[in-house]
């Protein structure tokens, strides 16, 4: 039998659809159409038994799946899924995409909306009771826009709010009263305050008080796991937690943590002197403290933002799952869960709300010449990890550090070089590569840049036009 080239897991499922008779859909296709949809989308292989195996359906067979997949896609749901169909030889595929956060959850109109069915691993599973709230609440405008009981005075702290005016194009307006404020900020509905309120201009008490967990969490660990062999008793070299509003919590845990990274000596280009960074840009640190803030999902409140520091590496998760799929974070556009917390924070220049948060978080790791980032939706929950060591192995970055002592190179150029150390040459289009250089012009600035060290003697080069490589000078080798 001819076997399909993945396994079942959380984007593919594998469905026989062999009757007695003739091909058959499964009484519970519907409730994998339906996960896949309120998850992360996937693929549906009708026609495969569980070990992947292709049964061999006739093209009799293939016609009547589709027909009954039609008149199930049509009928079946309370919204109409997203779904493509592509018939491969004795098998179909069926694509289902994520529904946009506005249009979920989607279930069976027989069923009805007490079983509403998510993607886990390889597995269909009803969603929790936290997954039920956020998935009804994005519907209805997202989990910022929940509404909170309290008076408003006993929960908004006024001068916050006023202070947030204050940095908007609201200063100048003249209110009457305080529900007036909230009102106009979008921090109101149906006349109480809304968890975007709360979280941005409630008191401190009050925050603590109603939502569990709006805080962020902050861990030191001596190694680089979370259980040293070595001292059992001695968890955490530090922990501190950070409380109150959210600008709040971003500013006093940014600058506590960015004073536990570890630095590095390095020789200042303009001034010629030694000076002591952090391994870790500040920037990449911000905008991942920022995003986990601005993006978690504030109905699950089962965990908080947790920032573990490790030997090796920083970690960040907040509540809530990427809107965007993994693959497609450092181009895509952005999908805002909290737009008017988003709109909130820019105020106060924590976020620019312009989407570059991802992007800028990868470039800074690689114009220091750092390992990439790594993001993961893990079990409900985002997670960002940040790496302080090169890709280069220590015998690579000593050669190349001695060459910049002279040179001044930018950490492009060095990470070309490394590169033709161990490859032999490097063309223009692998310099494009290698840096991730993929913008418009990078081309022109990677031959500029390929250029300099043409000038400065340390590259030769061989061969013209499209085959045009560099290789190492003389008196590099």
């Amino acid at each position: 039998m001819k076997r399909i080239k993945t396994s079942e897991r959380s984007s593919a499922e594998f469905k026989e659809c062999r009757g007695r008779k003739s091909a058959t859909l499964p009484d519970d296709l519907w409730e994998s159409i339906a996960a896949f949809s309120n998850t992360h989308g996937g693929i549906i292989y009708l026609g495969v038994n569980d070990n992947g195996e292709i049964i061999g359906l006739d093209n009799k067979g293939l016609d009547k799946l589709q027909k009954d997949l039609s008149t199930l896609i049509k009928g079946k749901f309370n919204i109409q899924p997203k779904v493509e169909v592509f018939c491969d030889e004795e098998h179909l595929e069926v694509i289902v995409s994520e529904l946009e956060v506005y249009n979920k959850p989607i279930y069976s109109k027989k069923v009805g909306p007490r079983k509403v069915y998510v993607r886990q691993g390889s597995t269909n599973v009803l969603a929790s009771d936290e997954e039920m709230r956020s998935l009804f609440a994005g519907a209805s405008g997202g989990g910022e826009n929940q509404i909170v009981e309290g008076a408003l005075t006993d929960l908004v702290d006024e001068d916050k709010l006023d202070d947030y005016i204050s940095q908007t194009g609201l200063k100048s307006v003249s209110f009457s009263n305080l529900e007036e404020k909230l009102k106009k900020i979008k921090a109101l509905k149906d006349s109480k305050l809304t968890i975007f309120g709360l979280v941005a201009f409630g008191k401190d008490s009050a925050i603590d008080e109603i939502l569990n967990n709006i805080y962020i969490d902050f861990k030191m660990f001596s190694g680089t796991s979370k259980v040293s062999m070595d001292n059992l008793d001695k968890i955490y070299r530090d922990r501190t937690e950070f409380h109150g509003d959210v600008a709040k919590q971003f500013f006093q845990a940014f600058d506590y943590i960015k004073s536990k990274l570890p630095k590095e000596a390095v020789v200042n280009k303009e001034t010629g002197l030694r000076e002591e960074r952090y391994i870790l840009p500040e920037e990449a640190l911000r905008e991942a403290l920022a995003n986990a803030i601005a993006h978690r999902d504030y109905l699950l409140q089962g965990s908080c933002v947790n920032v573990d520091l490790y030997s090796d590496r920083i970690e960040l998760s907040n509540p809530g799952e990427s809107l965007i799929a993994i693959k497609d974070l450092e181009k895509a556009s952005s999908k805002a869960r909290n737009p008017s917390l988003i709109e909130f924070l820019k105020a106060y220049k924590i976020t620019d709300k312009t989407a570059r948060g991802i992007p800028t978080i990868y470039q800074a790791a690689r114009n220091r010449g750092l390992l990439d980032p790594r993001f993961e939706n893990i079990s409900g929950d985002f997670k960002a990890t940040l790496y302080f060591s090169s890709p280069h192995s220590g015998k690579d970055k000593e050669w190349v550090d001695m060459i910049d002592d002279t040179f001044e190179l930018k950490d492009t150029q060095k990470n070309a070089l490394v590169f033709i150390k161990n490859n032999g040459t490097i063309s223009n289009k692998q310099y494009c590569e290698l840096n991730h250089m993929n913008s418009r012009n990078d081309d022109k600035q990677a031959r500029r840049e390929l250029g300099k060290l043409l000038t400065a003697g340390l590259l030769i080069k061989v061969g013209d036009r499209s085959g045009t490589r560099y290789k190492l000078s003389d008196k590099l080798l």
